[in-house]
Parts: C-alpha cells; structure tokens; sequence
C-alpha cells in the first residue's frame, strides 16, 4: 500500500470520494421483497467547476470546494436482495478549478485564512452501492473518452500568511466504485476503460506560516473498492484497462515556512479490497497502457520541517480477508511506464524529508491464520515500461536531510497473518 508502507493520515479531503457510501448506508429498507435496478447514464458534455477568490484579509476560515462529476448513481439495499446493472460513459472533459489570491502590499502579513482549505475533486463515473442484511448482485461498465478528468488547486499569497493550518487538495478518477457489504453476500462484475487523462495539479506560494501546511495531489485513472466490516462474503470480477495518462503535481513556493508538506500520488489501476468476515473470491485483470507521473516540489527560503513525497504506480491490487477463504487470480500488465519525482530547495532551516516510489505492478493478498486458513493465489504480473524513481535535494543551510528513492518493476507480497 518487500512490505507495504503505513498508510498516511487522511486529510479532509479523502472522505469526499467516500461520502456518498456513508450517506447511502442509511438509505431506508425498501418495502419491496426484491430490488431491481438497470440505470445508463451518458454524459457527452463538458462538466465544470470553477471558483476564485481573491482576499485581501481574512482572519477567519477561509474555505473553497469545488466538485465536477460526469455520472453518479448511488443505491443499496437493506433488508433485501438486490439486482443492479449499471452503464456509465463519458465523452467530455470534467473539470473542477480552485484559485485563492491573496493581495495586499507587502508591507505586513496579512491572513490569507485561519484556517484556510482548499479542495479541488473531478471524477467522470462514479458508483457506490451499499447492501445491509441482504444480498447484492451488481452487474457495472464504466467508460471514459473525454480528453481530461482534471482537478486544479492554485493558492498564490506571495505578500499573505496562513497562520493556522493550511490545506490545499486536488483529486481526480476517471472511474470510481466503491461497495459496502454488511452480513449479505456481494457479488459484482465490473469493467472499467478509460482513454481520458487523469490530472490533479497543486500549486502554492505562501510567504509566511507558522503553522502545518500540507499540499496534496491524488490522480487515478481507475478505482473499484470493497468493504465489508462484519460478516459480509465477497466475490469479485474486476477489469481495469488505461491508455492515457495518469498525472500528479503538488509544488509550493514558501518564504518562511514552520512545517510544510507535499504529496503526489499518481495510479493508473487501483483495486481495493477488504473483508472482515466471509469469504473472498477474486478475479482481478489490470492493464496499464498509459503513462504514470507523480511529482512533489518544495522550495522554502526558511523552514523548520519540509517533507516531500511522490508515489506512482501502473496497477495495484490489494486484497485481505480476516477470515478464512481468499482466493485471488490476478493478471496485471504494465506498459506504459511510470515516473516519479521529488524535490527539495530549501536556503535555510532544519530538517528536511525527500522520498520517491515507483512501481510497475504492485499485489498484497494476506488472510487470517487463527481461522485456518484457506488461501489459494495464482498471480501473473508483466511489466514491459521503464520504472524510474528520483529524489533530489539542494539546501544551503539545514541540520539533517533524509532522502529516498525506490523504483520497482513488479512486487507482490502475499501472507497469512495472526497465527500462534
């Protein structure tokens, strides 16, 4: 997520993807002894959001959410079984733009926001589906192929500060899915094309912030995920296919900066998959035709922390059950190459924190020990595109630097976890 490294706190800006699961979990039981659902939805427009905010002085919150989607439809079932199938194609652009300026003359430093947020989201489909006390049987085709699903973040204060807690965020998908499973059985076929640019873009120059900073941008071109937090079996067919670009960029442009962070994420596949109980069938099929770029840039004239991380990835599957049966065939090939950058300038300050990770194919599966066990893998990853990894650092005056970088064609790590 060789071991997979600890998840990062979410920020606010993950639970937007996720909020329509949460709402769609108290939807109310239907009357009726079986649900039945066929929904096509066909967007061939452009969809845009743009805001701008231009602040001389705000010593209070300043807040800005800006949100596109192509296609959304949202469903469960509670109480009964359910049939849905569902077909969702987009054909245009889907843009979501954020810009707050700060202006004043420089003469003193003036608030930008205390606190100051900002969320940019561009999704083309998206689809959650939540089964509570019931079966679900989902049936999905999802495609995109518009030029770009893209998300814009831009905060410019060169003369402004932030003196309490700053957040900028930019994600996109091109293809969202997402289920909940809750004593039912979910099973799903799903497939997922998109020929369409994913773009997230952070940019942000702050002249002084005695605060936390963080600066994130998340690009994924396809993603299907599954929960389940008690009993809840699960059987999946999952078909993930990318030819176009998957691009992340989160730089900022600091003068004196207390604790600053940014972070780009770019994957091209993303399969997500977690049981609690029950058991787990698997069919997962990735394919990365499209470049992956990730890049995280800091450039502070003073600092106390700095940490810059970017992480790309062409296909990742990751697949656990707390139970006894998982069991898992994957094919995930990787042709498009993936390209990972970070870097730090830094003139004076204290520590600073580099890291870089590229991966052509990525797999995790692990089970539960204690329940005995039932795991059975069969696991096909080709990467024919090159993986490169950089980190870079120029400081002229700091006390400690920390830097990685770690590039990796195709790793897989497969376990069963919890034994005596």
């Amino acid at each position: 997520m060789t071991t997979a490294a600890a998840a990062p706190a979410p920020t606010r800006a993950a639970a937007i993807l996720t909020a329509a699961i949460l709402t769609a979990a108290a939807l109310p039981a239907t009357s009726f002894a079986q649900e039945v659902i066929t929904s096509t939805q066909t967007q061939t427009g452009d969809v845009l959001s743009d805001q701008a905010l231009n602040v001389v002085e705000n010593y209070g919150l300043t807040q800005v959410e800006s949100q596109s989607t192509g296609n959304s439809l949202q469903g469960g079932n509670q109480s009964v079984g359910a049939t849905v199938t569902a077909t969702q194609t987009v054909s245009g652009n889907v843009t979501a733009r954020a810009a707050v300026n700060g202006t004043n003359t420089g003469a003193e430093d003036l608030s930008l926001g205390t606190p100051m947020y900002v969320t940019t989201q561009a999704v083309g489909n998206y689809m959650t589906h939540v089964a509570q006390d019931g079966d679900a049987a989902v049936t999905t085709h999802q495609t995109s192929t518009g030029t770009a699903v893209s998300a814009w973040t831009d905060v410019q204060s060169p003369n402004n500060a932030i003196y309490q807690s700053g957040e900028g965020d930019a994600i996109s998908e091109v293809n969202h899915q997402a289920y909940q499973v809750t004593n039912g059985r979910l099973d799903a076929q799903s497939w997922q094309a998109s020929s369409s640019d994913s773009r997230a873009d952070v940019s942000a120059t702050v002249h002084y912030s005695p605060s936390d900073n963080l600066y994130s941008a998340s690009a994924t071109n396809n993603y299907y995920g599954a929960y389940s937090d008690q009993q809840g079996s699960q059987a999946h067919e999952v078909h993930q296919d990318q030819s176009a670009m998957t691009h992340a960029r989160a730089e900022v442009y600091g003068g004196n900066m207390w604790n600053v962070a940014a972070q780009g994420t770019a994957v091209a596949n993303n399969t997500e998959l977690q049981n609690a109980g029950g058991s787990m069938d698997v069919i997962n099929d990735q394919h990365q035709g499209g470049n992956v770029q990730s890049q995280a840039y800091i450039s502070a004239y003073e600092y106390g922390t700095a940490d810059v991380s970017a992480s790309g990835i062409g296909n990742r599957l990751a697949a656990g059950n707390n139970d006894v049966t998982l069991h898992l065939d994957n094919t995930q090939i990787s042709d498009g190459g993936v390209d990972v950058n970070a870097t730090f300038e830094g003139n004076t300050g204290y520590d600073s924190y580099i890291s870089a990770e590229a991966y052509g194919n990525q797999a995790l599966a692990y089970a539960c020990a204690e329940c005995k066990a039932d795991v059975n893998v069969n696991s096909t990853q080709v990467n024919n595109g090159d993986v490169n990894a950089t980190s870079t650092a120029n400081v002229t005056q700091g006390r400690s630097i920390v830097s990685s970088a770690k590039a990796v064609g195709n790793s897989a790590t497969y376990y069963v976890s919890g034994g005596k």
